[in-house]
């Protein structure tokens, strides 16, 4: 029975270690790059609205997106590939990726970012 419990609290601490581990994922170059700029933007100047933004990661046709959300200016949201590509509102894919996409995940918030 002792061994039992010393196995069970052997895989519960290897469960609890491996949530614990930073479970964000890598998020490509360009969007690192992006969102150390508008921090940087953010820190020098706290005016600039950039605090109200988010970045959010979707899954469209097995592939992922990342959409920049803006408290002030997001009534269409940009939309971004994998690869750092602009997805233009006015174009039909943006209209399919608007209606196929899913599993909303936030990777930045900016600290004056809510959702409504």
């Amino acid at each position: 029975m002792k061994r039992i419990l010393i196995l069970f609290a052997f895989a519960a601490l290897l469960v609890s270690c491996a949530k614990d581990k930073d479970t964000k994922e890598v998020l490509p170059a360009w969007l690192t790059e992006r969102i150390a700029a508008d921090e940087e933007v953010i820190n020098s100047n706290s005016q600039s609205g950039l605090d109200l933004g988010a970045w959010l990661q979707y899954t469209y046709k097995d592939s992922i997106c990342f959409e920049y959300h803006n408290l002030l200016m997001s009534s269409l949201p940009k939309v971004y590939n994998s690869e750092g590509l602009e997805i233009i509102f006015t174009t039909a894919e943006y209209a399919e990726y608007q209606k196929g996409k899913c599993c909303k995940k936030f990777v930045w918030k900016g600290k004056s970012y809510y959702e409504d």
